[in-house]
């Protein structure tokens, strides 16, 4: 039973989950905001103060392009275009320009779900892939959390009643459209509040009152030490994107109370849910970062590093858990530090960057197939992958069985629609790759104006900060990771690995069932 699929969209229910899974491997996760997002930062950014008229540009086209091509904003598609291409730098909130754009964004955040709804129904083919990414990135933009979305799909997946994917749309529209509620958490504080708790300190718990508290509302979740505690009351649409915006309230926090005080306070690592009467991270707990080419090179013993890759991994520590705008400042540093040299505008890092990243997609995916198959299967194949020497040989065999006939099938949904993802890549390599690369390079450029908007504007509070950071930490954790494999292995620094990997793309061939071609040697240093 569960979500009943037509089979032109196989698939779209099973996508939509796995990026809204924190076990998606970086690969397989969400690249980009939605459709409406953009339009939403064009608004913002077109009226906020020092923004540079050709940042407004580059937005503009970005915008203008997502607009006319999501099928999610029905026959206005066109329209909304339009009206996204009428923003100019210096106009204000009151232009004729921006009061045109926000009333079809307006109306389109109503109809989206709706509009996509009705696009299902049609029973025609989709692209499972766009619509599954798009769809997902405009239910997390709404504020509706990941972690909550997963579970709703798999609730649904397992349910013994029966509902079609518009259905789905049609009741994930009626959730948004709900009014956020508010969601309370207690926040333990681990050392000696240094002043009184009475009457006049509202919001503030004493050690006795906050056992009392938790008793009350939250107790069979873990205890927590404490010498007090104090409320926080924060609007949202569930409980996972409520503790989100806690914890964005507690990093403030926590910098007044280091600061303010000559005894700083502690804050404790947990926080109670009075509604869901459990325990909740009180710091930001969801960005991936994985830079394991020092476990892969047997270097993790290593004391000794090169500079370079010290001063990256030490700007790259407040993307797992520190508060938003200090993720995505230090994260944009980290990338600035390897990829500008002393000429180059800072821009350019972006577009290096999202090189890095979409030559190196193909090969990760390429290996976690490979591993999927071997672990499934019992055959020839499966022998053959199991006793390659490295990974690289691994995914290399398994890239000529998917060139050969019959097509492969696997056993997940998942790793099928992977291969059905890697098929341009098979078949014009060059051109899938700068394709992801342009698609890549228009986010990161998003991530550099978010920064400058914090670096130069002190635009620290927006709701927008914790999703983009979330998104991006796997990718920057991706590409570092190839800069230190280069590095460690072959000496080859960041600028010169972007280079040779611009090279190679000029020269690179599909690969077939008995040639591998050279699409996974994309990152190998003189081949």
């Amino acid at each position: 039973m569960g979500i009943l699929e037509l089979p032109e969209q196989q698939g779209f229910v099973t996508r939509v989950r796995e990026v809204a899974s924190t076990g998606a491997p970086w690969h397989r996760r969400l690249w980009r905001c939605g459709t409406l997002q953009l339009a939403r930062e064009l608004l913002d950014e077109s009226v906020a103060p020092g923004i540079p008229d050709g940042a407004v540009q580059d937005l503009r086209l970005y915008a203008v392009h997502a607009l006319k091509s999501d099928p999610g904003l029905g026959h206005q598609r066109e329209t909304l275009g339009r009206a996204a291409g009428a923003i100019k730098p210096g106009i204000t909130t009151s232009s004729h320009a921006y009061v045109q754009l926000s009333e079809h964004v307006r109306r389109m955040e109503a109809a989206y779900l709706s509009n996509w709804a009705d696009e299902f129904e049609r029973g025609k083919a989709i692209e499972v892939e766009g619509a599954a990414r798009r769809i997902a990135a405009h239910i997390l933009d709404a504020g509706y959390h990941k972690n909550s979305l997963y579970t709703w799909l798999g609730a649904l997946i397992k349910s013994s009643d029966t509902i079609s994917a518009a259905d789905f749309l049609r009741e994930a529209a009626e959730r948004l459209a709900k009014p956020e509620r508010v969601f309370t958490f207690c926040v333990p504080v681990t050392n000696k509040i240094p002043f009184a708790i009475t009457a006049d300190t509202p919001g503030w718990l004493s050690s006795t009152d906050t056992a009392t508290w938790k008793k009350e509302h939250a107790p069979s979740a873990d205890a927590i030490r404490h010498q007090g505690s104090f409320l926080l009351e924060v609007q949202a649409r569930d409980v996972n994107f409520a503790a989100d915006r806690a914890r964005n309230r507690i990093a403030d926090l926590e910098a007044k109370f280091q600061m303010g005080a000559r005894s700083p306070m502690e804050i404790a690592s947990q926080m109670w849910s009075k509604d869901k009467g459990k325990v909740f991270a009180a710091r930001a707990v969801d960005r991936t970062l994985e830079v394991r080419s020092f476990e892969r090179l047997g270097q993790l013993h290593d004391l000794e590093l090169p500079d370079y890759i010290t001063s990256a991994l030490a700007l790259l520590q407040p993307l797992r858990s520190a508060a938003s705008h200090l993720a995505i400042m230090s994260g944009w540093s980290a990338i600035e530090s390897l990829l500008v040299g002393p000429d180059d505008p800072d821009i350019v890092a972006a577009e290096r960057f999202s090189l890095i990243v979409a030559a190196s997609m193909p090969r990760a995916e390429m290996t976690r197939l490979a591993y999927s198959y071997l672990n499934e299967n019992d055959d020839p194949l499966a022998e053959e992958l199991r006793d390659a020497p490295d990974n690289l040989t691994r995914a290399r065999r398994f890239q000529r069985r998917l060139c050969d006939n019959p097509p492969l099938s696997m056993k997940e949904e998942v790793d099928n629609l992977a291969i059905a993802r890697l098929e341009p890549f098979l078949i014009e390599p060059a051109a899938e790759v700068r394709k992801i690369t342009a698609i890549l390079t228009k986010e990161f450029v998003r991530f550099y104006r978010k920064r400058n908007l914090i670096v130069h504007g002190g635009k620290t509070h927006s709701d927008s900060l914790h999703p983009l950071s979330a998104t991006m930490s796997p990718l920057i954790g991706a590409g570092v990771d190839r800069f230190v494999t280069a590095g460690l292995k072959f000496g080859v620094r960041p600028i010169a690995l972007s280079a040779i990997a611009l090279t190679n793309l000029d020269y690179l061939r599909p690969p077939s069932a008995t040639d591998s071609g050279n699409l996974l040697d994309l990152m190998e240093v003189g081949r």
